[in-house]
């Protein structure tokens, strides 16, 4: 999964090239030459067995999958490459149906009742950044059955607590984080104090983390105000000379908020952001992570994924995909893995 934070500062009719970009520089920095090649062309996702934390299974998507989520008894997919979105049985592991979407999808989330995707409506070339459309796609029928038109710009989204969060272009082509009524689209601002651009949520809380800040900010669903603000780096490490991290996704999940950095370390952070309970070093590059299957999965620029313990907070030994991974996701006893 490229990292989210490219989503966050460069508008989002650059970042469909700038994606690829960093992709490439990883494969080619992390990844042998063989597996690189491999990567741009694989179109697949590798299911993982969470038991045995071994590939069970590779299954043909739609051209470069990108962010993947799962639960609901299935697993979707999203197609960068021809605008498509796959849905997967997860119990028979096998591709129902792949469908074309209407909006130019820029990120999808899994929460209240089904599987929502954001972006710009495909027609619309006359509205400013800042619209942009929800659309809620129903597990059971694959078929969209809400949409929302809204004035959040969105880029990122996740979803908790009966709303949707996000970062984006608000009106007056503000960057900032806002929050949106899942029925009415109705959104209004969240005040984070920092520009958040990687997002988690679960019912209690949404996470922003900003990469470039190297912060990560807590709300409170409930009232929809900032509860605690976390530096991942402290003055005294940089005094030292020592690098902040550099933020590529984050999780929550097991009691604990997970963060991923492309130094290959994932962060464990204490859910109410009292401080950074351990730093587990991974591989090389962690591209992507996330919480389920009771572990963190952390996929990696060396055509791997790694499993971490949250009881021990310790890596496992890689699990080879055979091509570079783009995104992530696990529920139930598989993790599915998008590969280029």
């Amino acid at each position: 999964m490229v990292p989210r934070w490219v989503l966050g500062v460069i508008a989002v009719g650059v970042v469909v090239a700038a994606l690829d970009v960093v992709v490439f520089l990883v494969a080619h920095d992390g990844t042998p030459p063989a597996q690189a090649r491999s990567a741009r062309s694989a179109n697949l996702v590798a299911v993982i067995d969470a038991n045995s934390n071994r590939v069970v299974e590779r299954l043909h998507v739609g051209e470069s999958p990108t962010y993947v989520v799962a639960g609901y008894g299935g697993a979707w997919v999203l197609n960068k490459g021809d605008g498509t979105l796959t849905h997967i049985d997860a119990n028979k592991r096998r591709v129902l149906e792949t469908t074309p979407l209407d909006v130019t999808p820029t990120d999808l989330t899994l929460g209240d009742g089904g599987v929502w995707l954001v972006g710009r409506q495909r027609s619309d070339v006359t509205h400013p950044l800042e619209f942009a459309r929800l659309e809620r796609i129903d597990p059971r029928t694959g078929r969209v059955d809400r949409r929302l038109e809204t004035q959040i710009g969105a880029s990122v989204i996740a979803a908790g607590g009966n709303a949707l969060w996000s970062t984006g272009f608000l009106p007056n082509h503000t960057r900032g984080a806002a929050r949106s009524d899942v029925h009415t689209g109705a959104m209004r601002r969240v005040d984070i104090e920092i520009y958040g651009d990687l997002i988690t949520a679960n019912d209690r809380a949404a996470y922003w983390v900003g990469s470039a800040a190297s912060r990560v900010a807590r709300v409170s669903t409930r009232t929809g105000r900032l509860t605690s603000s976390l530096p991942l780096a402290t003055d005294a490490s940089l005094a030292a000379g020592h690098v902040p991290p550099n933020p590529t996704d984050v999780a929550v999940g097991g009691g604990a908020l997970w963060i991923s950095a492309i130094d290959g370390s994932v962060l464990r952070v204490d859910p109410n952001l009292h401080g950074i309970v351990a730093t587990i070093p991974t591989c090389r590059n962690a591209l992507a992570l996330a919480y389920g299957a009771g572990a963190v999965w952390v996929a990696c620029g060396e055509a791997t994924v790694v499993r971490v313990d949250p009881k021990t907070d310790r890596a496992g030994p890689p699990i080879a995909v055979g091509a570079l991974p783009r995104g992530i996701a696990a529920s139930g006893n598989a993790v599915w893995v998008t590969l280029n």
